[in-house]
């Protein structure tokens, strides 16, 4: 059994302390039953793609962000950074997760997504918030990688979270447990 994304339940909760709206859909256990062959060794689990481009609509987000935790599955992160795209070109997408972190420059070589979060993403993804906002500048951040005229640029991680007790606990209600 799928275990609740307690990754996002984190930054959920950051970003709920930093009044900032937020939905998590865990499109893998709310699609728990939907499995689509791929190939002869590959099954897709979770959402079906229909499902998600209407979650998208409905809610109508600023920011899609796609936890994309192994390479293997990128494809079925970069085909959600292309429904947010195709809904609206202006919705901004963000990766976070290993694949992101272990490989941004190939995350970040897909048209549709704006930016990768690298490591730990609770005060990154606050910090590039802000820059998106226009309350602060590129120079406020760290690990994150981008675009800049078609160039990918890659901010290394450098600081890290200190003290864990500071982080709110996970935003469990923001999970369909």
């Amino acid at each position: 059994n799928p275990l609740p994304p307690l990754g996002l339940g984190y930054l959920g909760s950051v970003l709920e302390d930093n009044n900032i709206e937020v939905k998590i859909v865990d499109c893998l256990l709310e699609g728990w039953h939907n499995r689509v062959e791929i190939t002869k060794d590959i099954i897709r689990v979770g959402l079906s793609f229909e499902h998600i481009e209407d979650i998208i609509r409905d809610y109508a987000p600023d920011i899609v962000g796609v936890n994309n935790l192994f390479t293997r599955q990128r494809e079925n992160a970069h085909k959600i950074y292309e429904i947010a795209k195709n809904i609206d070109k202006h919705i901004i997408t963000v990766a976070g997760g290993a694949h992101p972190t272990a490989m941004p420059e190939l995350a970040l070589s897909d048209k549709n997504l704006d930016y990768a979060v690298l490591g730990e993403g609770e005060q990154t993804l606050i910090d590039l918030i802000e820059v998106i906002e226009g309350r602060n500048d590129f120079s406020a951040l760290d690990g994150v990688g981008y675009k800049d005229n078609g160039n990918i640029r890659i901010l290394p991680k450098s600081r890290f979270i200190e003290d864990l007790d500071s982080i709110s606990f996970p935003a469990r209600h923001l999970l369909n447990m």
